[in-house]
């Protein structure tokens, strides 16, 4: 992979921080690090056993810049509703798509009781929610624009929630390649995302062109693909927190959610 001729922004994200990955969030850290990269955003979830221990090293990742975002509750789906859900499930989720088992107003509940987690652990409250597996679920934008959280992220993007509800499309590179059909098969869509975002750097007609998302899940420098995930953290990015995506005027924006 090549960079083009500017220098590209990237937003990067660990994901399923719980207190069994603590080690691996460390690791994965210190790895993005090492690449220049301190903007790095961590995806906790919340319904887990958390000690004291745990909660402190958190609120130092934190102070050292990284910024912390809401990521489902137990991240595990109790059933599979729906053949959608099921193909969504063999292909991607794996059952952890927590969304995808609740109706719209549990979903509320749930990222309600998120967001007041961290704000009863004297966390600093993020405006960052991921649901697992990017699966947004049956929520609707009225019921979004009630909650505390101003980004949500799905798989196709970034929705904002400022007053209206608005998406912003994003490449999305991801690594957790845990068999050799999905490394085969991540591979493929990591090339096509990132050919797509770069042919949009130095095209003026389409504005700042949207961030590239750099998905990391706790195992990923153990995988299939830890030879690609050090290579694309050793692009020359410009890495950008999501709270900078707030109050922007300057991306083009797309007013649909999913």
């Amino acid at each position: 992979m090549n960079q083009g001729k500017c220098k590209p922004r990237v937003l990067i994200s660990i994901h399923d921080v719980m207190p069994e990955t603590m080690t691996e969030v460390g690791e994965l850290i210190e790895l993005c690090q090492r690449s220049g990269h301190s903007a790095v955003a961590l995806l906790i979830v919340p319904g887990q056993p958390w000690t004291d221990s745990d909660l402190n090293q958190i609120r130092r990742w934190g102070q050292a810049g990284c910024e912390l975002a809401g990521h489902g509750w137990h991240h595990r789906c109790q059933s599979v509703r729906g053949l959608k859900h099921r193909i969504h499930s063999l292909l991607l989720s794996r059952q952890v798509a927590e969304h995808l088992c609740l109706s719209a107003s549990e979903i509320e509940t749930l990222m309600g009781r998120c967001s007041a987690w961290f704000a009863e652990r004297q966390l600093p409250l993020p405006n960052l929610y991921v649901p697992p597996a990017w699966a947004l679920g049956t929520i609707t934008a009225l019921q979004l624009a009630r909650l505390p959280f101003r980004l949500v992220e799905t798989l196709s993007g970034v929705v904002r929630v400022e007053g209206t509800v608005k998406r912003l499309r994003m490449p999305l590179l991801g690594f957790e390649a845990d068999s050799s059909v999905r490394r085969r098969l991540l591979r493929v869509s990591n090339e096509m995302n990132y050919r797509y975002a770069r042919s949009r750097w130095n095209t003026s007609a389409v504005g700042i062109p949207a961030p590239v998302r750099i998905s990391i899940h706790p195992f990923d420098h153990r995988l299939r693909l830890r030879d690609d995930l050090c290579r694309v953290l050793d692009i020359p990015w410009k890495s950008i927190r999501y709270s900078d995506l707030l109050g922007s005027t300057k991306d083009r924006i797309r007013s649909t959610i999913g």
